[in-house]
């Protein structure tokens, strides 16, 4: 950590306070600096707080995740560090606990240098604060997610991880945790499938803990963007229970056909093409943070709104509940791994190398998510070079091999032909590009068009889009333009991103302005989807014979 991370101020009041869990350079924070140069990279933060005492029962205290080194006390007791901006953590905080009549002093210290340090950091920079512009936003550092404690029987399911990529069966095998005493090997686990439309059992199975437990579901409805059917799921474990889905899909390239001699993705077995745009999930008001589960959801709900149905996440890794309602609303997620964006050196490749581990763990039961980014543009490959990039494409591969893996989208390391994919970036109008019998081609990014708002903008006057337009309708005509063009090359192109969901700061290229209001009405958003939609069937009708699967 920094180097007040020694020093806990143990019974102080601090000087201020702040709303958790909005990042402190965020308006919503309540403590937000003006000028970059009046940013922090230290926080303490100190809450005091009374818990009923509950002796047959454990406590944990979890944190969804803090940018970027974090170090927490109870009660004087260190509890730990945490290192990474992007995934949660927790500890179990039962042995350190006062009783309800004396109280407890949580204090959490947090080191994040943003930009000047070594670490991945996506687009964040202090620098923005005063002086915002090109693609480099303000940072976002401390306590970006919820916060909470959660009680838990003495021995208690601590994870549990899915195998769902199956048109028939899915994996559940659950890991236990808690009292030493209490015996873990062995103990039996119970799963039940439930039917979310009756909730009445449909297929279950027992296992030991640690173990997969295999579950062939009858008659099964599988996940796509137009069907996005998920099965509740019920884990049982000694007199622990948790709740969780999942959603039967298959994303795999197919062999190349006799017909074209390009490999192509199939969804499901079948060619799906999929029209995505660049989503980087900041707002004006809580920069990293929504500022609420509405929020959240609605930027997707916009998506699928445009007749997308994809998302590529940009240089971000997003909150849980992202990808719930990204699961539900059936929108497939490319997966950034976020980058050291700028000045990259050596010293990232540990904490990238943990950061994209964490984020494929943390992040892989979710059914939406079906392709991992390794590297964008060249944010952060160098460092690695082409040796490295091979492993990461490796490390990827070996920690999830039911997804496929982007290895560097839009940069030069594409050019090394590793993983599944041939990603270009192209502004504003895609170039065409060309599949192989073992990449699939995909326009990473393309368009940036941009009809700038009056009274919705960051800074007035100072919007800048790879390509301008006069107004909505030229930026909805422009649009359509390119996406007529994208279908007709859908014979051969399986995947494009366009740039982007909203403004962002004083990037104007995006459907919504920064504060989320669509720039379209409701024709020109009918012609734009409807656009989104001829390139989604225009896959449909391209070559399909011969198909089989690596």
């Amino acid at each position: 950590g920094g180097p007040s991370a020694s020093s806990p101020p143990l019974g102080k009041t601090l000087p201020g306070s702040i709303l958790v869990p909005f990042p402190v350079e965020s308006c919503l924070s309540g403590v937000a600096p003006n000028r970059s140069e009046d940013a922090v990279r230290e926080m303490w933060y100190r809450l005091t707080f009374d818990i009923p005492a509950n002796k047959s029962a454990r406590t944990l205290l979890h944190f969804g995740a803090v940018d970027w080194q974090t170090t927490v006390w109870l009660n004087g007791a260190r509890l730990g560090q945490h290192t990474g901006g992007y995934d949660s953590f927790a500890f179990d905080i039962s042995d350190v606990l006062q009783p309800s009549d004396v109280g407890n002093e949580l204090l959490v210290y947090v080191f994040d240098p943003s930009e000047e340090g070594v670490q991945p950091h996506g687009k964040q920079f202090i620098r923005s604060i005063s002086a915002p512009g090109s693609d480099m936003y303000t940072s976002s550092s401390g306590i970006w997610q919820t916060v909470w404690l959660e009680r838990v029987p003495q021995r208690y399911i601590e994870s549990v991880t899915l195998g769902q990529a199956s048109a028939t069966t899915v994996t559940v095998a659950a890991e236990l945790a808690g009292d030493p005493g209490l015996a873990a090997v062995g103990q039996e686990v119970l799963v039940s499938v439930l039917h979310p439309a009756t909730g009445k059992e449909i297929a279950a199975a027992s296992g030991d803990a640690g173990a997969p437990i295999s579950i062939v579901i009858p008659s099964p409805t599988l996940w796509s963007p137009d069907s996005p059917m998920l099965y509740d799921l019920r884990i049982r474990a000694g007199v622990d229970e948790v709740v969780s889905y999942f959603g039967l899909r298959t994303f795999a390239l197919s062999r190349p056909s006799s017909a074209t001699g390009i490999a192509q993705p199939l969804l499901n077995g079948n060619f799906t093409f999929l029209a995505g745009i660049l989503d980087q999930s900041f707002w004006p008001d809580g920069l990293y943070t929504a500022p609420s589960d509405e929020a959240l959801a609605n930027d997707l709900k916009a998506t699928v709104a445009f007749g997308l149905n994809m998302v590529r996440m940009h240089e971000k890794v997003n909150p849980e509940r992202w990808y719930y309602h990204a699961d539900r609303l059936g929108l497939a997620v490319f997966q950034d791994m976020p980058q050291k964006y700028g000045n990259a050196s050596a010293g990232v490749i540990p904490y990238f190398i943990d950061d994209l581990t964490r984020m494929i763990r943390g992040k892989g039961n979710h059914p939406c998510v079906v392709q991992w980014t390794v590297f964008n543009e060249g944010d952060c490959w160098t460092p690695f070079g082409n040796d490295g990039v091979k492993r990461m494409v490796d490390l990827v591969k070996q920690l999830d091999g039911t997804r496929l893996v982007d290895t560097n989208s839009g940069g030069a390391a594409n050019d090394l032909k590793l993983g599944d994919v041939n990603d270009i970036h192209s502004y504003p109008t895609p170039a065409d590009l060309n599949a192989s019998a073992t990449q699939y081609a995909m326009i990473g990014e393309f368009g940036g068009l941009g009809a700038f708002v009056e009274g919705r903008q960051w800074l007035p006057g100072k919007c800048f889009a790879y390509e301008a337009s006069a107004t909505p309708q030229d930026q909805a005509d422009t649009y359509i333009t390119i996406a007529k063009l994208l279908a007709e090359r859908a014979d051969h192109v399986s995947a494009s991103v366009y740039t982007q969901t909203t403004d962002v700061e004083l990037e104007c290229d995006g459907f919504l302005t920064y504060d989320r209001q669509s720039k379209f009405d409701a024709a020109q958003t009918e012609s734009i989807r409807a656009a989104n939609r001829a390139i989604v069937r225009a896959r449909a009708r391209a070559p399909s014979n011969d198909i089989s699967l690596f």
